[in-house]
Parts: structure tokens; C-alpha cells; sequence
């Protein structure tokens, strides 16, 4: 072999192997160890599973999911334990825990999992009001989930808030024991709860308009999202592929017509 092309081929191997990136053996994601319908459910729809296992048959990448508190997870993922949480939604301060499919100084919808938001549940025959701006005549405390971005929200109202338990049911059965005086929720998450189940539904009642309605996303560790940048970019263009695909689009459009009998 001629020296000149010699040389080449051995800088074109040296170059190919300064700037392959390395391949995990699996991606392992966090979420939180509660039914989140029709997101996730241990007894229904769980659509961001299915995106999730699309995203990885489309990256050739092992999926590795693990359930736990959500404060845990959110803890796990920013101390690098684990490479990533879905089902977050965006906050400035949420920066130092993950990375965000980012662009300009916010995240990207279009790179989002889905939108759901957050609503505001009373007793029925309850006085209290939410116009969207403000609320009145909340009696006590508003019950939310241990973690939950929406806490913040509530507190800029004025609101006391009561975050000491992690699951939506107990947070409704707080409410039906009047120990809070209102609650807020997921809104996919409240409405298929009261629909399911006549206790909650002959009680309870959605109020005003959404507290809010945004984007969710799956966000990496920083030591994946370093290490492995065009996986990381792949993985969240493969989840938006899917969101738009026909197969998903419908068994979204399903489970949404489920979760409203």
C-alpha cells in the first residue's frame, strides 16, 4: 500500500475515533410511582410508555423504566444516578436538574411529550372561585401533590398550600373530609378520577379554568446529555416523530374518549 494512502486511512480511523460518540448498553429514565391517566396507568391507556418504547425502537437503544417518589426521581436524575425523567415540565430553576430539549432561554414544544395542565377542584356547593386570575373565598388550604411545579403557582396566588401527600386520591379524600378547602390536579388525572369513581363524581366538581395548561418533556442527566449529545438530540426527535404519527395520534384520541365515559 502506497505510504501517502496509508496515512490517510490511519487519520481518517484516528479522526472517526476522536469524534465517535459511545453507545450506552440502556437508557434508564425515572417517573413517578403514581397513575398519571391516560399518561400512565397500571389499569388503562399509558401513552407515554408507548412513545417512550417508539422513541427507543427508533434510536435502537435498550429502555430501562423504574417507578419511585417523585422527589426522588428528580433527585436521582440531577445527582447523575440515572439518565433521565419524563413527564416534567418546564421551569428556569428545573435547569440544574436536567437538560431540556432547549430553545432560546425556554423549552421546545415541538420536542414536548404532550400538553396537559393543572385545574382546581372544590366540594360541591363550596364558595370558592377561580376567574383564572385570582381566587376567593377558599376556606383552608389548597391540597397538591408533594413536588409538583404547580405548588409555586398556587403560592404566587396567595394561596396556602398543603403538599404533604404524593397521591391524588388521598388528596381527594382530604378534600371530601374538608381537611383542605380545595385541590388542584393534573386536570387528565382529576377528571378520570371523578369520572371513575361515583364517590368523587357526585361530590366533587372542577371550578373556573385551567390554573394553567403547558408542555411536558423527557429531560436527560447532565453526564448523559454530555456524553452522549447526539443520542440525546436523536431521543427527543424521535419522541416528537411519534407524537405525530397516525397510530399514536389515534391512541391518543381514544384514550382521551376512555377517560370521558
Amino acid at each position: 500500500m502506497p505510504r501517502a494512502r496509508l496515512i490517510f486511512l490511519l487519520l481518517s480511523l484516528f479522526a472517526f475515533g476522536a469524534t465517535a460518540e459511545p453507545r450506552p448498553a440502556s437508557l434508564r429514565l425515572c417517573t413517578e410511582d403514581m397513575d398519571s391517566p391516560p399518561w400512565r396507568s397500571q389499569n388503562g391507556p399509558s401513552l407515554s410508555l408507548q412513545m417512550l418504547k417508539s422513541a427507543a425502537q427508533k434510536t435502537n437503544i435498550k429502555l430501562e423504566i423504574r417507578e419511585m417518589a417523585w422527589v426522588r426521581c428528580l433527585s436521582e436524575v440531577q445527582n447523575n444516578q440515572i439518565d433521565g425523567v419524563f413527564e416534567i415540565s418546564f421551569k428556569p430553576e428545573r435547569l440544574r436538574i436536567g437538560v431540556y430539549p432547549m430553545k432560546g432561554d425556554a423549552a421546545d414544544p415541538a420536542l414536548r411529550m404532550h400538553l396537559d395542565g393543572y385545574s382546581l377542584y372544590r366540594l360541591k356547593g363550596s364558595k370558592l372561585e377561580w376567574d383564572g386570575q385570582s381566587l376567593s373565598h377558599l376556606d383552608g388550604a389548597v391540597g397538591a401533590q408533594t413536588g409538583f411545579s404547580v405548588i409555586a403557582q398556587l403560592q404566587a396566588l396567595g394561596a396556602p398550600v398543603d403538599d404533604s401527600s404524593r397521591n391524588p386520591e388521598q388528596n381527594l379524600n382530604k378534600l371530601l373530609a374538608r381537611r383542605i378547602g380545595a385541590l388542584a390536579l393534573p386536570t387528565l388525572t382529576g377528571d378520570s378520577l371523578l369520572a371513575s369513581n361515583p364517590v368523587y363524581r357526585d361530590r366533587v366538581e372542577k371550578v373556573g379554568p385551567d390554573l394553567v395548561a403547558k408542555p411536558y418533556y423527557l429531560i436527560f442527566s447532565h453526564n448523559f446529555a454530555d456524553g452522549h449529545p447526539k443520542l440525546t438530540r436523536q431521543f427527543w426527535e424521535a419522541i416528537a416523530q411519534t407524537r405525530e404519527s397516525p397510530e399514536y395520534r389515534k391512541a391518543l384520541q381514544d384514550a382521551l374518549r376512555q377517560l370521558n365515559r
